[in-house]
């Protein structure tokens, strides 16, 4: 079946696939019944053996890390059996899909960016006068609202360009920006995995989103939608030699979908996170790199609630014009209307042609990278423990559900770890650390990175909390804490360490940061820059208990 543009919204590609289906040739002759039984049996001892041959190679390679070595003829030389060169293939494939399960990397390096994703404030305080006057990087823009659950004086704006493209264009010149300037810092160890962890909103338009657009492909002169713009130029940061050993989470993209109904303001929502691992094309595939993180969850402050939704607009109307259409075209907030799921369905829909493009879903929050167990969230997601409710739902129903495992130009489905994750990742806006969202292995790391925190202070309470008080909490733009467990004869416990092992780095060192991100984020916060904490090593697990 042929799949056009119109069928697939996301990405605004033409989309070709193929798909057939193979019937099953019944087999009722009781000689092909003996000879599938044979068959069976073969098979059992292949797998057997290579399991055994696995198991060996693994406690002999975290103790002696040496290259993986192919089996060849010459190890079955001493077998008397005519199936020996077939068991040798099924040998070898099984070697090559369980790979994953041996770590790459002995060390990982976060280098998380801060910068400022949030609505620009639309009132600011005049440090010269002491007044609250307008803050000008608002005016003239159609994008005014209100976070939900805040006063007037909190009224915010989306800050973009008329022009989508051009919008997209800057902002992924941005990102590039701080991707170069994490490479010059960054650890170059190869044996160290460096990850780059961008906040929640970076791509969202000026009307707090980008809209899915049913639009035509033509090859010929390359159009492509802003997310389809969005997600190549990402593909074109991480396609280079530099980024062979790094790990990308891009913050988040924020999409619309208007639907074909007489209401003026019925859209479906999305907001998904870009993950990649960098490669270098002339010696690597892009298979296995491209990932897509769907948040699920929508939070009260995702989307500014705009003045024509609110009920009181005084002090808002004292400072801005009744008759400015910036109170009629920002984007609704679906949280207020009682939208409290993102409309996650289209990404089941369009999963095979996610994978046409490249690309694999991280639906429940969970994925192996090169060996390396991970969990994935988004902001809210994290407060109500996602990737831990899926760990433990998955436990009860028999250990059947299926993430990606990437590794060696390939991608294969496997169970969620049982260990839980080695490394978890936060891409947010207005969240820290949650201890009992957490889902690590015994000295696993989280490392969280917010969009709207980066002035606050990096630090740890214990007990202050009336509702949780005898919990820690983290604080902080930029968190990463290890958890270790702590089992004794008389006690089972979780101990925390917040690390405090990091150095910033401004990411315009050499240019006006003002400059630079003028319309596209806000200026009246703080300045873009890095947090690069040192590298730890990456907690090592029995992978036979997987």
């Amino acid at each position: 079946m042929s799949l056009s543009s119109e069928d697939s919204p996301l990405l605004g590609l033409q989309i070709t696939a193929s798909r057939s289906k193979v019937a099953k040739n019944s087999r009722n002759n009781k000689s092909e019944q003996r000879k599938n039984m044979i068959w069976v049996g073969v098979m059992s001892t292949a797998c057997i053996l290579s399991l055994l041959v696995l198991h060996r190679y693994r406690k002999s390679g975290f103790n002696n890390p040496t290259p993986q070595r192919t089996l060849n003829d010459s190890a079955f030389d001493k077998i008397a059996s005519p199936l020996s060169e077939e068991l040798l293939a099924k040998l070898n494939a099984s070697a090559k899909r369980h790979s994953h399960q041996v770590p790459l990397y002995a060390k990982v390096q976060t280098l998380s960016y801060q910068i400022y994703t949030g609505g620009a404030p639309a009132y600011i305080l005049d440090d010269n006068d002491n007044i609250i006057k307008r803050n000008e990087e608002c005016i003239n823009l159609n994008s005014y609202g209100l976070p939900e659950g805040t006063s007037d004086l909190d009224l915010q704006c989306y800050l973009g360009l008329d022009d989508t493209a051009e919008d997209v264009s800057r902002r992924l010149s941005i990102m590039s920006d701080a991707v170069n300037r994490a490479y010059d810092i960054a650890d170059p160890d190869e044996t160290t995995l460096k990850i780059f962890l961008a906040p929640e909103f970076f791509f969202r338009g000026k009307n707090g989103a980008f809209e899915f657009v049913n639009e035509e492909y033509e090859e010929s002169i390359g159009e492509c939608s802003d997310i389809c713009h969005i997600l190549k130029g990402l593909e074109n940061i991480v396609a280079d030699e530099r980024f062979e050993h790094w790990l990308f989470l891009f913050g988040t993209v924020i999409g619309s979908e208007k639907l074909p109904k007489k209401d003026n303001y019925d859209y479906q929502f999305y907001n998904f996170a870009p993950l990649y691992k960098g490669f270098n094309p002339a010696t690597s595939k892009r298979i296995g790199k491209n990932f897509i993180v769907p948040k699920r969850y929508v939070s009260n402050i995702d989307f500014l609630t705009p003045l024509r939704h609110l009920t009181n607009r005084s002090i808002a109307m004292e400072l801005l014009d009744e008759t400015d259409p910036s109170v009629s075209a920002t984007l609704m907030n679906p949280h207020l209307v009682g939208h409290k799921r993102y409309d996650n369905e289209m990404w089941a829909k369009y999963k095979d042609e996610l994978s046409s493009l490249g690309y694999n879903m991280i639906e429940y929050g969970w994925f192996y990278m090169d060996g390396i167990a991970f969990s994935v969230e988004i902001c809210l997601d994290h407060l109500v423990h996602r990737a831990l409710m899926t760990y433990m739902a998955d436990v009860v129903t028999g250990s059947k559900t299926r993430v990606p495992s990437s590794a060696n130009d390939s991608v294969e489905w496997v169970g969620i770890p049982r260990h839980q994750a080695q490394i978890s990742l936060v891409s947010s806006a207005g969240m820290d650390i949650i201890v009992a969202s957490l889902a690590l292995a015994n000295g696993g790391h989280i490392y969280l990175q917010d969009g709207m925190d980066g002035n606050t202070p990096v630090q740890t309470t214990y007990g202050t909390d009336e509702c949780q008080p005898n919990e820690y909490e983290f604080f902080g733009g930029s968190q990463c804490v290890k958890r270790t467990a702590v089992v004794s004869a008389t006690d089972v416990t979780f101990e925390y360490e917040h690390n405090l092992n990091f150095t910033d780095y401004a990411v315009y060192a050499d240019k006006n940061w003002k400059d630079v991100v003028d319309s596209i984020f806000s200026k009246e916060l703080y300045e873009p820059r890095l947090t690069v904490y040192d590298p730890v090593n990456i907690v090592l697990i029995d992978h036979g208990d997987v």
